[in-house]
């Protein structure tokens, strides 16, 4: 593969090398945030040979390469200039939702960092194989420095966190290393371990271990990140070269010490509380729901805000009981659909992809298979689904746990060997997944003779719930010509009564219009719905609409999308009736099943689309 040319033709297709702010990678995909979203081309960056998929979520382009991608980022980073990052970023960005800072943040800290994290979990899992096997004694100078350079990576955690941290937000990073090696100097360290009082000019601070810790620092350097940008802003250049360091560290290692730090301790005890209260009564709910839907987190960037919960976890117990576990069934299960797909399809193409995406999906990288098999064809996604609840509830029911966090996958099960007979259960655990998906996914698809295309057993694609509650109106009694007269696609529309906008299906939205009042929705299988909420209410230019998604984010059937202030908008001149139109509908069959002049509620199934 042409690495070099790759990495040029998505570095076109995302405007050129002056819209990139940042980029990193992780196992599978490069991460890059753009300045300007509205010079992308994802549908182009998707048909470049080499891409897997490329996706908008949680504030970044993600382009899913595969195992490869290490050296097309290395083949990416050389056509970048270097340029100053803080002039980058002044420049406007998109805005986004505080949830959707709160993730990037996360990822943006985590992802760098999950190498070593990986590297040092699966060395404590090897350590625990040589041990049980009698290679190794634990009273051996062997294995106590085989074991420092395992835990290395989690002892000093805060420090490898404060500087991806502070490189997310544009702080100093080495200031922010500085304040971590305040948390874990060994003269603090021995306050805490004295158990006397502790006090900085009569302020109390509180006696906390801070190794392994997670939160702590990065509260740490969020605040450091806020004081020094405002240092910068009354300094000049030359006074701001000593003073702005100087206040910082002093600041910012008093307020952690005294403040942040302790609140960030806090915020671990109750996450702590609530890992052994899950793990005390109900040990198999986390792991099978997990187990479950840990492709669906995956799809939409939210199985970073799993990592601070699974490191307090291991930090405090010593182990994770259910984000890796879970995830090593989830992984296998998607391995087993992909493995149905290949079986029930005569296309070597399509069969040859799931083979191949299926083994590396045993290895722990699932997204080849997700999005180049299992997702396209949706119906091996809900085998996958099935299979990872099937063997993530085995996981739970037998308590397994893993001594730290990696991609799971076969490779990964030492991290499940700390005793012989939670390494079974992981391994029964992934056969279970395999299994339970496999045959599922038989059942469900079937392979069509004269194409040899898998297919769903269950033709329909698609039921389309009601977009608002409401009176229904006939779309050719709207007062637009355009929407009409059906020219945009067969569709609905609706008197709103609340203002509330519902997805009448699943999907990904590829459209949030500027000024808030027209969305769109396209389904795994292509269907494309937009829904325009007012005639000409673009003039309005957003007043009175309030969005609750964005661009690209994945939603489900009868997540509320938006809401408008239908009385205010009436006033306003404009007519607020809200349309929901299919914009594609070409071969398939449409159902009406609701009534113009009915009163209807959201969600209330309006059509049934049948190929």
């Amino acid at each position: 593969m042409d690495y070099q040319k790759l990495a040029q033709e998505i570095l076109h297709f995302l405007g050129n090398e002056t819209n990139i702010d940042q980029v990193t990678h992780c196992s599978t995909r490069l991460r890059i945030n753009v300045i300007d979203f509205n010079k992308v081309s994802l549908p182009d960056i998707k048909k470049i040979a080499g891409v897997v998929d490329a996706v908008y979520q949680a504030g970044q382009v993600q382009v899913v390469i595969g195992p490869n991608v290490a050296k097309v980022y290395e083949a990416f980073v050389e056509l970048l200039p270097k340029v100053n990052q803080t002039n980058l970023s002044s420049q406007p960005q998109e805005k986004k939702g505080i949830f959707s800072r709160l993730i990037e943040f996360i990822s943006g800290s985590f992802t760098p960092i999950l190498p070593v994290i990986i590297g040092g979990g699966l060395l404590k899992g090897f350590i625990a194989i040589f041990v049980a096997l009698n290679l190794l004694t634990t009273t051996s100078q062997n294995y106590k420095i085989l074991s420092l350079i395992a835990d290395a990576s989690f002892q000093f955690l805060p420090v490898l966190l404060a500087y991806t941290a502070a490189k997310k937000l544009k702080a100093n990073p080495f200031i922010a290393v500085t304040l971590a090696g305040v948390l874990l100097h060994p003269t603090f360290a021995a306050m805490v371990n004295s158990g006397h009082q502790i006090a900085l000019f009569g302020l109390p601070i509180k006696a906390v271990n801070y190794g392994s810790s997670v939160i702590p620092i990065l509260l740490i350097v969020y605040v450091q990140s806020k004081i020094e940008k405002w240092l910068n802003s009354i300094f000049n250049d030359t006074v701001a070269m000593f003073a702005t360091p100087t206040i910082s560290i002093t600041v910012n290692a008093i307020l952690g010490l005294v403040v942040l730090g302790p609140l960030g301790g806090y915020v671990g005890d109750l996450l702590g509380m609530a890992i052994a209260f899950l793990n005390n009564t109900v040990p198999w709910l986390a792991p099978t729901i997990l187990g479950a839907f840990s492709p669906l987190l995956v799809m939409m960037g939210m199985h970073y805000s799993m990592f601070p919960i699974a490191l307090q976890s291991i930090a405090k117990f010593g182990y994770d009981s259910f984000f890796t576990p879970a995830g090593l069934c989830a992984n296998t299960a998607q391995a087993g659909a992909g493995f149905a797909v290949a079986v029930r399809n005569k296309a070597s193409k399509l069969r040859s992809t799931a083979v191949s995406t299926s083994i590396t999906a045993l290895l722990g990288i699932t997204e080849p298979v997700l999005y180049g098999v299992n997702l396209k064809l949706k119906k091996p996604l809900y085998a996958a689904i099935i299979g990872g609840a099937a063997g993530g509830l085995y996981a739970g029911l037998t308590f397994v746990t893993s001594t730290a966090m990696a991609s799971p996958g076969i490779l990964a099960l030492a991290l499940f060997a700390k005793t012989p007979q939670n390494l079974l259960n992981a391994i029964i655990a992934m056969i279970i997944s395999l299994v339970v998906s496999f045959v599922a996914g038989l059942l469900i698809i079937k392979a069509d003779a004269s194409t040899g295309t898998a297919v769903v057993t269950n033709e329909q694609t698609a039921t389309l719930t009601a977009i608002t509650a409401g009176q229904v109106v006939d779309l050719a009694k709207v007062n637009d010509e355009t929407f009409a007269s059906g020219a945009l696609g067969t569709g609905l529309a609706f008197n709103s009564k609340t203002g509330d906008i519902f997805a009448p299906v699943a999907g990904k939205l590829t459209l949030v219009f500027p000024t808030k009042h027209a969305l769109g929705i396209t389904t795994a299988d292509g269907l494309e719905i937009l829904i325009h909420l007012g005639i000409n209410t673009v003039e309005l230019n957003g007043k009175y609409f309030t969005n609750y998604v964005e661009k690209d984010s994945q939603v489900f059937q009868g997540q509320k999308l938006a809401h408008y202030d239908v009385n205010a908008i009436r006033k306003a001149g404009y007519d607020p009736i809200a349309m929901m139109i299919i914009t594609n509908s070409g071969k398939r069959t449409l159902v009406l099943t609701a009534k113009a002049g009915s009163e209807i509620l959201e969600k209330r199934t309006v059509f049934q689309v049948t190929d």
